[in-house]
C-alpha cells in the first residue's frame, strides 16, 4: 500500500455537515414553536388514548406539520409517556428519530401518486406491526394524489386498529372532500416574528455563535412565517459570515438593499425627486442586488408609512416624512402593477423605474397645472357664479328705438343670402379676420397623417402593458423620415427618450399596425408645445357612409331592434 493511500486510510473521519433545521428539529410537543391550539389537541388525545386513524395537517410550508407528525408517531407508540409527550430515549422514540423504525413510513405523493403506488401501500397497511405498537403512515403533499383516492377510500373509513394515516398539505382545495370528511382536521399557522426569533436565540446560543438583534429580526420577518425558511437562512449566514452577525452581512448575502435606498425610492414613488429613486435602482443593479426582494421591501416600508399616516404618527419607523397618505398610496397602486412572474431581472428594472416615470407624466398633466399655466384649450369652462336671491337685479337701459335696415329673406338653413350673389353661385365662407395661421400639417395621404390619425390605436396597443402606459402617453409623432417614425419626447424628461430607446420593440410593433413592416422607431427630446395638435376622433355617420360606397338616395332611415 503506497504512503498516499496510507494517509488517506488513517486520516480521522469527518462528520458530513447537517442542516440547522434538521439539527433542531422539535423532537417533542413541548419544542414545538408555536401551534398551540394543535399541541395541546394531540397530546391530550394521546394522553387519553383517543387518537383518531387519520388526521390532516393543513398549512403553509416550513410550519412544523411534517415534524409534528414524527412527534405523534413517537408518542402512540412510545413506552415511557410523560403527560402526553413522548420521552425521546426508548427504543421506538430513539428508532423513529433516526429513521429506522419499519412501521413508520414515509411517503412523498409528489412523486407517490399513481393507483399503483397506491396498490404497494395496501398490503402493508393490513400487515401486522413488526416492533412498534402501532403503525404510522406519513403522506407529504397529499394534495397531489388524484386517482389514487379511489383505492384508499375503503381503507381510510375503515382501517385496522393499530394504523394512523397522517396527511400533510399546503393546499386542502386540492383534496376530495370524501377524503377530507374521513379525517380530523388540524391547521397550521404562520409563525409569528417573535416565535421564530426565540427559536432563532436559542439555536445561536447552541451553536455558540452571537448576531445583532436586528439581523435576527430581519431574518425572521424574511422567513414570512415559516421556520423551517428562517433556520436555512441562518445555517447559510453563519456559514459565511463573520462573528457576531450583523444586520449588514444579512443584507449583503441575501442581496437587500440597505434602509436609506428604500427609503429614497418610496420618496420617488411618491413624486418626491423620481431621479433619485432612477439612481437608486442603478446602483443596486451595479451592485448585484436582486430587485424582486427590493420591490418586497419596498411594499413592506410603503405599508408601514402609510399606517403611520393613516394613524397621524409620521414616527421613525415609517421610514420617510415628506409623502402625504394619498401620495403614499398611489404609490402602492403603482407598484401593484409589476408583474413579477412575467419578466425577468433586467425587465422588472425596467418596470420599477417607469412606476416612478409615471410621478413625471402625471405631475405634468393639465389637470395637476395651474390654470394660468395652461393654453387656452386646456382651461375648464368655469362655471357661472350662482345669483343670490336677494341680490337685485342689474338695472337694465332702455332700448333704443333706431329703425332696422330691411332685411332679405333667409334661407332655409336660416342663414341671410348675400344682397350680390346669384341663387346658384358657389358660396364661400368668409375669413375670419386676424386669426394666426396653425402650423402646416402634413399631407392629407402622407405616413404622418396616417399616424397622427391612428394615434388612439397606438397608444392602447403600447398601453395594454400597463407599465408602458405613463412612457407612450408622453411621446408624440413628430415626422417620419423615409421608413423611420421619429417619436418625440419632453425636452426636460429626456431620461424617457433613454428609457423608449429600450423598449422600442413595443413602440415599432404599434406603428406597424398603422404603417405596415417596413417602418422602424427614433426617439427624440423636443419641445412638443410647437407641434401641431392630434386631430380629434371623428365622428362617422354610417348612413352617409353607405350612400357613398353604394350610390343612390335615402328614402328612410329606420332603427331595426
Amino acid at each position: 500500500m503506497s504512503s498516499a493511500v496510507q494517509a488517506l486510510t488513517d486520516a480521522p473521519s469527518v462528520a458530513p455537515h447537517q442542516a440547522i433545521y434538521r439539527r433542531w428539529r422539535a423532537q417533542t410537543f413541548s419544542q414545538i414553536v408555536g401551534q398551540a391550539a394543535v399541541v395541546t389537541t394531540l397530546r391530550n388525545g394521546v394522553r387519553l388514548e383517543r387518537v383518531a386513524h387519520g388526521l390532516l395537517f393543513v398549512g403553509p410550508r416550513g410550519t412544523g406539520k411534517t415534524s409534528m407528525a414524527r412527534i405523534v408517531a413517537k408518542a402512540v407508540n412510545c413506552t415511557d409517556l410523560r403527560d402526553g409527550d413522548p420521552c425521546d430515549t426508548c427504543p421506538s422514540c430513539t428508532s423513529i428519530r433516526d429513521g429506522r423504525a419499519l412501521d413508520v413510513v414515509e411517503m412523498d405523493a409528489a412523486s407517490n401518486n399513481r393507483v399503483d403506488d397506491m396498490r404497494e401501500l395496501l398490503p402493508r397497511v393490513y400487515t401486522a406491526p413488526s416492533d412498534l405498537r402501532r403503525k404510522v403512515f406519513i403522506v407529504d403533499e397529499v394534495q397531489r394524489i388524484k386517482e389514487g383516492w379511489d383505492v384508499l377510500l375503503k381503507t381510510l373509513e375503515e382501517p385496522p386498529d393499530d394504523v394512523v394515516f397522517i396527511f400533510c398539505t399546503t393546499n386542502p382545495a386540492g383534496i376530495r372532500p370524501a377524503v377530507v370528511s374521513r379525517l380530523q382536521r388540524y391547521t397550521f399557522r404562520p409563525l409569528t416574528i417573535p416565535e421564530i426569533t426565540g427559536k432563532l436565540g436559542r439555536i445561536l446560543e447552541g451553536e455558540g455563535r452571537t448576531a445583532e438583534p436586528a439581523a435576527v429580526a430581519l431574518v425572521a420577518e424574511l422567513a414570512a412565517g415559516g421556520m423551517r425558511d428562517a433556520e436555512s437562512m441562518l445555517d447559510q449566514l453563519l456559514s459565511t459570515a463573520s462573528d457576531p452577525l450583523t444586520l449588514a452581512d444579512v443584507r449583503d448575502l441575501l442581496g437587500l438593499a440597505d434602509t436609506a435606498a428604500v427609503d429614497t425610492f418610496v420618496d420617488a414613488l411618491a413624486g418626491i425627486d423620481p431621479l433619485a429613486g432612477i439612481a437608486v435602482l442603478e446602483a443596486l443593479e451595479e451592485n448585484g442586488r436582486d430587485l424582486v426582494a427590493f420591490a418586497d421591501q419596498v411594499v413592506a416600508r410603503l405599508r408601514e408609512a402609510l399606517v403611520s399616516r393613516l394613524r397621524g404618527d409620521p414616527g421613525p419607523t415609517s421610514g420617510t416624512s415628506g409623502p402625504s397618505a394619498a401620495a403614499l398610496a398611489q404609490a402602492a397602486r403603482r407598484l401593484s402593477a409589476l408583474d413579477t412572474a412575467r419578466v425577468g431581472a433586467g425587465g422588472y428594472r425596467f418596470q420599477l423605474e417607469l412606476a416612478v416615470l409615471q410621478t413625471t407624466t402625471v405631475q405634468s398633466t393639465p389637470a395637476d397645472r395651474p390654470t394660468s399655466e395652461r393654453s387656452p384649450s386646456e382651461r375648464p369652462i368655469s362655471d357661472p357664479e350662482p345669483v343670490s336671491a336677494e341680490s337685485s337685479p342689474p338695472e337694465i337701459a332702455p332700448a333704443q328705438t333706431n329703425p332696422l335696415p330691411d332685411l332679405a329673406p333667409a334661407q332655409p338653413n336660416g342663414r341671410p343670402r348675400p344682397a350680390d350673389s346669384p341663387v346658384d353661385a358657389p358660396r364661400t365662407l368668409p375669413t375670419p379676420a386676424q386669426t394666426p395661421e396653425p402650423p402646416a400639417p402634413a399631407a392629407a395621404g402622407s405616413p404622418l397623417d396616417q399616424l397622427r390619425r391612428s394615434w388612439p390605436d397606438v397608444v392602447a396597443h403600447v398601453a395594454r402593458n400597463p407599465a408602458n402606459r405613463p412612457l407612450i402617453t408622453a411621446c408624440r409623432p413628430v415626422e417620419v423620415e423615409g421608413h423611420v417614425v421619429v417619436l418625440g419626447f419632453p425636452e426636460d424628461q429626456a431620461f424617457l427618450r433613454d428609457i423608449a430607446e429600450r423598449k422600442r420593440t413595443a413602440l415599432e410593433e404599434a406603428v406597424q399596425l398603422v404603417l405596415g413592416p417596413a417602418y422602424g422607431v427614433r426617439c427624440i427630446a423636443t419641445n412638443l408645445e410647437a407641434l401641431p395638435p392630434l386631430p380629434e376622433a371623428e365622428t362617422i355617420d354610417l348612413v352617409e357612409h353607405a350612400r357613398r360606397i353604394f350610390g343612390g338616395d335615402i328614402a328612410d332611415v329606420a332603427e331595426v331592434s
